[in-house]
């Protein structure tokens, strides 16, 4: 449900290019995007176009995946990042 309320609300975006547009506020924080190659719901192009607007966010694919958390190649980057993140 709170899925459908999400994609209802247009992801409470208010067009398509926020996320790029206001990336500059972001640029200095470190972050991880993780993207499996056959995520249908969120296209690989969108996470390149963040990282290219994001100068401190790695971009990691997960060749074997594709948009659930619960799979292992997403499971297991998404560990390195957060305990990455652990030793700063």
């Amino acid at each position: 449900r709170i899925e459908a309320h999400y994609f209802v609300n247009g992801t409470f975006m208010s067009d398509d290019e926020q996320l790029l547009k206001n990336a500059y506020k972001i640029k200095d924080i470190p972050g991880v995007i993780v993207q499996g190659r056959y995520d249908i719901c969120c296209p690989a192009r969108s996470a390149w176009d963040l990282h290219k607007v994001w100068p401190k966010g790695e971009l990691h694919f997960v060749d074997d995946a594709g948009h659930s958390t619960r799979e292992s190649g997403i499971v297991h980057e998404l560990v390195i990042a957060t305990d990455k993140f652990r030793d700063l």
